[in-house]
């Protein structure tokens, strides 16, 4: 540095060298007198660009945006995602698998059928790694598609199918469920443990495959460890700040009206949401009590109702696996199709686009112009296209 470099000792040498190394103390000064007029310094991990950044350096910088929800942290709160890689979990949605924990801490959260009507949550965390997530359940190959656009992730899953084992070890996917983890252990305080079964649902007589849970940020840890540690490049969505709908336009639109999905049929496995005006959010409701009313989806870690500021309904192709033994389901994630997408209390028609298994799902709205989300978290219902007319709002 050169406020520790030494004068040279001869006064013909010092003239010349004093004026050079004024040099970097200037452009030090108009470098901060630049910096100071911008009141926001986003420092992204993922770049639009492909460039990734990030590190210790980033880390005590400015403000850092979440590359998932576009949120920004300061740098310090930042620092334990920054330089990691988003952690799907394969979240089990049986009926005898709620409340689940973590849902209110995912950045993105997307929902499929699975099987027979029953939807599974491909959930992602970045921004939070909550201490408790699950139950975790199997996944498909299609979820994988989803974990290979976004940063190529890892995913925490117990169980595959036949197609997607093959993809874990043909695409590859940093597969957490093929760590060797050993997740039977039955714990009522699982401490230190990347993933356990709960005591208290072996313990009521719950189905082994409802009582598994992971820590997010053990697991994390594990991907470092297995060497899946730093960034990938990303394809950000573009963001843009809340304008929640006012009370007037809200009831012109009918903003508060329930959405409901039918992923196959009305009933267990029923997702809807409701506009919360207030928040300039939207609250979560799975399957319907004794009375035909909503049931609110809860998380188990905070007793409270999920809510995201942004709902997706992507529609796309569903279709039996030829030859399967299982009757298992596919869905086409690649390609384009109809979607809807409801923010700040209203409903935008749009279409989406995803070039190749490993590209981005990016939206659009009827003109063509990109749409831009609200900061804050996701959750994206994926219908097949041929149930259109089983979802209401």
């Amino acid at each position: 540095m050169y406020d520790q470099m030494q004068p040279p000792s001869f006064k013909d040498k010092v003239k010349k060298i004093l004026p050079f190394s004024l040099i970097p103390i200037i452009l030090i000064i108009l470098y901060l007198f630049l910096s100071g007029k911008n009141a926001r310094q986003v420092l992204n991990p993922f770049q639009k660009s492909g460039v990734t950044t990030g590190g210790n350096n980033s880390v005590i910088r400015g403000e850092v945006m979440s590359p998932l929800t576009g949120v920004f942290y300061m740098g310090e709160d930042a620092a334990s995602w920054i330089d990691s890689r988003p952690i799907g979990v394969m979240v089990n949605n049986h009926i005898s698998a709620r409340p689940q924990a973590g849902l209110g801490d995912a950045d993105i959260i997307y929902e499929i059928v699975a099987e027979g009507g029953i939807t599974r949550f491909l959930s992602f965390f970045h921004s939070k790694f909550p201490q408790k997530a699950g139950p975790i359940r199997s996944t498909r190959e299609y979820y994988l598609v989803i974990v290979k656009e976004l940063a190529d992730a890892a995913i925490m899953h117990i169980g595959w199918s036949p197609q997607a084992l093959q993809a874990i070890e043909s695409w590859p996917v940093r597969s957490l469920g093929r760590a060797g983890l050993n997740c039977d252990q039955v714990l009522d305080d699982p401490k230190d443990e990347a993933c356990w079964r709960d005591m208290k649902r072996v313990s009521s007589d719950v189905a082994w495959e409802h009582t598994a849970f992971g820590n997010v940020q053990y697991l994390n840890q594990v991907g470092k460890d297995l060497g899946w540690g730093g960034t990938s490049d990303i394809r950000l969505w573009e963001f843009k700040e809340d304008s929640a709908a006012s009370p007037t336009k809200c009831a012109e639109i009918g903003c508060e009206d329930l959405i409901q999905i039918d992923f196959w049929y009305k009933g267990d496995y029923t997702g809807m949401f409701k506009y919360d005006m207030g928040t300039n959010t939207y609250r979560r409701y799975t399957g319907f009590d004794e009375n035909d009313q909503p049931k609110p989806t809860i998380d188990l870690n905070t007793g409270e109702q999920v809510r995201v500021k942004n709902l997706i309904i992507q529609f796309v192709p569903e279709q039996p696996i030829a030859g399967d033994d299982k009757n298992r389901l596919t869905y086409e994630l690649e390609g384009s199709g109809q979607a809807l997408i409801m923010i700040d209390g209203r409903v935008i028609d749009a279409t989406w686009t995803k070039a190749g298994r490993d590209e981005r799902t990016v939206f659009y709205d009827t003109n063509g112009e990109e749409i831009a989300f609200n900061r804050g978290n996701f959750w994206i219902s994926i219908v097949s296209d041929a149930n259109m007319d089983q979802v209401v709002y």
